[in-house]
């Protein structure tokens, strides 16, 4: 027979069983944060698991939201309060925010992440977990007594939807930078820089230069001349490069090869900007044509022109323009804070930092002294919040070893990196597959092994590799170039930069 359960009892246990399984979540949350914030491993299969966190954490931003709804479309009116609804939400929320924060918390230690972004974003994650899951068990309390929510529940709701807000912010500026949300507030704000009177700006200096400083003065200054064409400055825009043609010719946009360039169809190898860059409005397109037309003088100011087809344009630009300037001096500044942050870390460390002229000295170069002071893991680590800002790094004769490779794949700029003369075998060659600009790469007396020299295939955009004095056997590396034919392989020692 059966033992009988009177419903009461029955209750009971549910409602324990319940309390346990969610004090499951809040244990895991108190573990979490009495761990080690800066723990670090390199595992291949907990890189993989936490990188499901992009994934699976719009489930729990949705479902708070929607819970929430519920709640209160509820307090208000009768109609809306379905018990039943409201637990799966709750469940659902409690069960998909506990994936996501584990998730997020494999991607945070394994995959190189530090700094106080980091940090809050992992911590305002446990709080928004530790508050909804509350938020349930304040429900079914309530629930069971028969009696209303009140003013404690929704105090831990209105916790669970500013602390998700917080951590939202700290998600969106730890993947897009800090200034994501704020950049494009810039134009509505101008004072908070200075700003001339816009009828006293500089016709070229202020408004023409500031155009072709957001468009196309990354590939055609002093350092980085493509296609024979400086555009940075204004004696440069008059000068004859080496086929004999000004970018600008006054009084004839149809003879400047500025606008034979921007004037060229999608696709077209000259066309500027080049395909995947943003290109020039109608506006900027007619201000550029007008301005070369009326005698590209560089002293006429806004307020002067006559034209009114010009002042038409440039009226309808201001605010784009203020933007762009806004942002060209906030990127000076970030930049000079971090060369200031850069030179100090290297203090002692035996290494030079410098702006890369060959980038627009938009971004460094790190390279060591001679002679080379001892350098690796954790001299390197150091640099770790300013990886973006690296180009070009030279670390030859240090301490770098293969497992090193994993943070230099977080260089997402990086264009050249020199790692002769070190231990390298080639094991780490696959963290740095995946870096988008990476051309050279030099690899010259180190112990690299035949095996892994194969995983350069996978390189999307690299251009030369230096392999003199590594005892890679020479049918390897002729099946390299036969693979690779667009990779040029160096049996040189290369440069140190």
């Amino acid at each position: 027979m059966h033992e009988y359960n009177p419903p009461s009892q029955a209750r009971r246990r549910s409602k324990f069983a319940k309390t346990g399984l969610l004090s499951l979540p809040i244990a895991v949350y108190l573990t979490l944060l009495l761990l080690p914030a800066e723990t670090a491993t390199q595992s291949a299969v907990l890189v993989f698991l936490g990188r499901f966190h992009p994934l699976i954490l719009h489930f729990p931003i949705v479902l708070i939201l929607l819970t929430t709804a519920f709640v209160l479309l509820g307090r208000l009116n009768p109609l809306f309060e379905k018990p039943i609804i409201i637990r799966s939400l709750f469940g659902s929320t409690v069960f998909f925010t506990l994936v996501a924060i584990l998730a997020g918390y494999l991607l945070y230690i394994s995959d190189a992440y530090s700094g106080a972004l980091a940090r809050n974003h992992f911590y305002g994650a446990l709080l928004t977990g530790g508050a909804i899951t509350v938020c349930f068990l304040l429900y079914e309390w309530a629930k069971s007594k028969n009696k209303a929510n009140g003013p404690v529940f929704f105090s831990f709701l209105a916790l669970t939807n500013l602390s998700l807000a917080y951590t939202s912010h700290m998600g969106g500026s730890l993947t897009h930078g800090e200034d994501y949300l704020s950049e494009p507030l810039a134009g509505i704000f101008p004072a908070e820089i200075e700003q001339k009177d816009p009828e006293e700006m500089l016709l070229y200096a202020d408004i023409v230069a500031t155009v072709l400083e957001s468009k196309c003065v990354n590939c055609h200054n002093e350092n980085k001349s493509k296609g024979d064409l400086l555009l940075d400055s204004y004696e440069a825009l008059l000068s004859e490069g080496k086929s004999g043609k000004q970018a600008v010719v006054p009084g004839n946009p149809d003879e400047s090869e500025l606008m034979v360039r921007v004037r060229l169809p999608e696709g077209h190898d000259d066309r500027m900007p080049p395909e995947g860059k943003p290109g020039l409005t109608a506006e900027e397109h007619e201000l550029l044509a007008l301005w070369i037309a009326n005698g590209a003088d560089p002293q006429v100011k806004k307020g002067e022109v006559d034209d009114a087809n010009m002042q038409a344009s440039l009226e309808q630009m201001m605010p784009a323009i203020l933007r762009a300037q806004y942002k060209i001096l906030e990127d000076k500044a970030a930049f000079e804070a971090a060369q200031q942050a850069l030179e100090t870390i290297a203090t002692g460390q035996g290494v030079s930092i410098a702006p890369d002229k060959q980038m627009n000295n938009k971004y460094f170069g790190l390279k060591m002294k001679f002679p080379p002071a001892p350098f690796g893991t954790e001299q390197l680590k150091a640099y770790t919040a300013y990886f973006p800002y690296f180009s070009k790094v030279s670390l030859a004769s240090t301490d770098i070893v293969d497992d090193d490779l994993f943070y230099l794949g977080k260089m997402t700029e990086l264009r050249e990196l020199v790692l002769q003369k070190t231990a390298l075998t080639g094991e780490g060659l696959p963290y740095l597959k995946d870096l988008p600009h990476l051309e050279t790469l030099n690899l010259s007396f180190t112990p690299l092994e035949d095996a892994h020299l194969l995983h350069l295939l996978s390189y999307q955009n690299l251009k030369k590799v230096y392999l003199f004095g590594t005892p890679l056997k020479q049918e390897i590396v002729e099946a390299f170039r036969k693979h690779k034919p667009d990779i040029a392989v160096i049996m040189e020692e290369g440069p140190y930069y």
